[in-house]
Formats: C-alpha cells, sequence, structure tokens
C-alpha cells in the first residue's frame, strides 16, 4: 500500500502518522487541509472529487485529509464531501443525512480553479463608455477577499468611469507571473491592485515583475521583502494596532494573564509584533505563553496549548486565525472549561466561528481596504512621481460576548 493509498481508518489521531510529512501530489498535507478549510469559508461545501483534481492527489486521500478535519471539529463529513460549520449548525439534525444525499445537485461553482478569471465590473472592457481597466488581482479561496475586490469594482465604476477585470491566485506555489503577463495583453489597462504570492519560490519573482512593469501598482495586505528595493504603494490592515485593541479590552474586563495562539498566515508576523509590544509595554500583564505556528488540525498542538491555559491559569487568549480559535474552544470544553467563564477568547478574523459559540473577533475592513486601494492607484496613475505612500487601516473589534468580566481585583 502507498501512502496516497491509506485509509481512513489509518490514520489515528494523536500518533505519529509518517505520511504527515510526505508530499501527496503537488502539495503537502498541510497545504491540502489549509485549502480545504479556505474553500469552505466561501462556498460551505467541497467534494472529494473536485479537491482531489484540484490538488492532483487521489480521492483516497482526500478522504483522509477529511477525517482529520472533522476529527478536529472544523467541519462536518457527509457522503462525497463535507460541510462548514456555519452550515452545519444551519441544519438541524436529522436533515444531515439530507445534505450528504444531494451534495452531488449542488450547483459546483466554476471558480474552483485558482487560475480562473472573472471579469467584473460595467461598461464591459471595451465599452465606449469606459475610462479603461484596472486589475485586480488576489488571493483565493477566502471569504474576504471577494469583499474586497466588490468594493474595489463599485469605487472604480461609480466614481471613475473604470471596468475591473480579476484574476484569482493561490496562497500556495504556482508562478504568479503568467497572469500577469496575460493581463498586460488587455489594451486599455491602467494599473494593478494586487497581493503578491508569499511562498519564497513565487514571490520573488513576483515582486521583481512588479518592480519593471510599465504601469502602476498598488499592494494589498502585503510586505515587500525587507532587503530588497522594492518600495510600492500598499494598502495593508493594521494588525499590529490590532492586537492593541484586544489586549486593551482584556485588561478592561480585569485579564491579566494573557497567553496567544496564532497559525501560520500571510499577517501572522504583523500579529506576532503587535503581541511581542503589548506584552514589553507594561508590567500589569502576565505573558502566561506564546505559541506560534499553530495548525488547527494537529491534535498534539492543540492539546498542548489547552495544558498550558490549565496549568497556568491563563483567563484570556488571543488566537489566530478563527478556525484555530474553534478548535481550541472545543477542546477547552471538552476538558470541562466553559467560554467565557474559564476561559475568554478573542479571534483575529472570525469568518468562521458559528452561531452556536460566538466569538468576540478583531476583523478587517473589505470596504476600507478596497476603497483606499483604488483611491492610491488612481492617485498614482495621475501622478506617478509622488511619494509612496503606506495606508494602515485598524480593524474593527466586534464584541459577541467571549470575554468574560473579571473586575479590578485580584485573579484567582
Amino acid at each position: 500500500m502507498t501512502k496516497d493509498e491509506e485509509t481512513d481508518e489509518d490514520y489515528h489521531p494523536g500518533e505519529n502518522n509518517e505520511a504527515e510529512s510526505v508530499p501527496a501530489g503537488d502539495l503537502l498535507p498541510a497545504q491540502r487541509r489549509d485549502l480545504i478549510l479556505g474553500l469552505l469559508l466561501r462556498d460551505d461545501v467541497v467534494r472529494v472529487k473536485k479537491l482531489a483534481a484540484m490538488t492532483h492527489t487521489t480521492e483516497i486521500t482526500i478522504r483522509r485529509d477529511l477525517s482529520i478535519l472533522d476529527h478536529s471539529g472544523l467541519l462536518k463529513r457527509v457522503r462525497g464531501g463535507a460541510i462548514s460549520l456555519n452550515l452545519a449548525g444551519k441544519q438541524a439534525e436529522q436533515n444531515r443525512d439530507r445534505i450528504g444525499k444531494n451534495i452531488r445537485q449542488i450547483p459546483e461553482p466554476d471558480d474552483f480553479n485558482p487560475t480562473s478569471s472573472i471579469t467584473m465590473g460595467q461598461p464591459a472592457i471595451g465599452d465606449e463608455k469606459s475610462q479603461g481597466t484596472v486589475a485586480v488581482v488576489l488571493p483565493e479561496p477566502s471569504l474576504f477577499w471577494p469583499g474586497v475586490t466588490e468594493y474595489i469594482r463599485r469605487i472604480a465604476q461609480d466614481e471613475y468611469q473604470l471596468s475591473v477585470i480579476s484574476r484569482e491566485t493561490s496562497y500556495e506555489d504556482y508562478p504568479e507571473t503568467g497572469i500577469l503577463d496575460s493581463l498586460m495583453e488587455v489594451s486599455d489597462l491602467q494599473g494593478f491592485i494586487i497581493a503578491p504570492g508569499v511562498e519564497p519560490t513565487v514571490a520573488h519573482e513576483t515582486w521583481t515583475w512588479l518592480k519593471q512593469s510599465p504601469l502602476p501598482s498598488v499592494i494589498i495586505e502585503r510586505d515587500p521583502p525587507l532587503m530588497e528595493d522594492f518600495f510600492m504603494n500598499s494598502v495593508q490592515t493594521n494588525h499590529r494596532n490590532g492586537v492593541r485593541k484586544a489586549i486593551l479590552h482584556f485588561m478592561h474586563h480585569g485579564h491579566r494573564r494573557i497567553g496567544a495562539a496564532l497559525s501560520f498566515s500571510p499577517t501572522s508576523k504583523q500579529i506576532e509584533d503587535g503581541w511581542h509590544r503589548m506584552m514589553s509595554a507594561s508590567d500589569q500583564i502576565e505573558e502566561m505563553f506564546t505559541f506560534t505556528n499553530v495548525q488547527a488540525y494537529d491534535t498534539n498542538q492543540i492539546n498542548n496549548i489547552v495544558d498550558r491555559i490549565i496549568s497556568t491559569r491563563t483567563t484570556a487568549v488571543l488566537v489566530h486565525t478563527d478556525y484555530l480559535s474553534v478548535a481550541l474552544a472545543q477542546v477547552l470544553e471538552r476538558r470541562g472549561k466553559t467560554i467565557p467563564a474559564d476561559v475568554s477568547l478573542i479571534s483575529i478574523d472570525g469568518f468562521t466561528t458559528p452561531s452556536t459559540r460566538p466569538l468576540t473577533v478583531l476583523r478587517s475592513s473589505e470596504s476600507t481596504l478596497g476603497g483606499s486601494a483604488i483611491h492610491l492607484l488612481m492617485n498614482l496613475i495621475a501622478d506617478p512621481d509622488r511619494p509612496t505612500e503606506h495606508i494602515l487601516v485598524d480593524p474593527t473589534l466586534i464584541d459577541r460576548g467571549s470575554v468574560a468580566d473579571l473586575g479590578t481585583g485580584n485573579q484567582p
């Protein structure tokens, strides 16, 4: 039996499974599972056959991935695929078999292919009313990026009479320069709004392409490589200030024993920087622990974090990403700890938390990021010699009651 032919029964959570470190198809196991969770943010349903084709691996491997994610409480398996926690929370328990039976009847979206294109906006390219076209190149799958693109489209159309053509990239390591080359063939293209990939194998090529492009670019939610001379206009969520909002929210509710559990993402470095800045800013806070690069479906990591929360009597935890928040909340509750009475949580992003477990979240502003990006690009088109600008947008703290009020007295 090959590694790809392992069945779901061959996987035993908590044990050292050799296949975890062996690439299957073009993606590593962790990359496949992150892709699956990302797709569920947007579509609520994933199918084994489609996932196998996307990741160039076998259906058995995909079923195994789904079993691991289901065991971790991050999705619900159904016949032929899986559904998101949000969808599962909306369905009565007696309807689950019906969902699985009908999964093949749900229309399959055309945008499972990360290199597929969507032309958005009216008037269409080439229409005599259009004053040109702006290219938007953002990652998929996501619940966040389509909203950003939509706000860019609205402002481009309403304020500048521009069309928008969008291309989807991914967080993985396939070349982006081919997408950019194809966009350069658009005759009335004015400029780019782009979130370059973060995989080292492709990031340098993308940044070099943008630096050499004759058209202006605005970078969104990314930092250029520090040791290379890429100085481009940018718009970003101010995650460092977002962390400040979260820590002050904890402190206003009487929390002093605070920990952090952070997954890897394109923005996790800024979040970690904000966390360390806050921990060193005041002697009123006790930094109980800092876990980084945590995978939401790694049961050993999740249990280690919960062990630390319990043993150190930590009362509040800042968590990124929201799938990790869900995983931690589930394990804490299985260990007899309630949220927020025993442990308070704030999640960064907060798109996946089901209605049955609402969490206080920090959320980036799609409208402000998208609007700032298109305005900045138009300023750059009008005046190419203007100084480079970097716009920071604070995330919004949405209070859903997952932070308990300890008062101002001493903590236990």
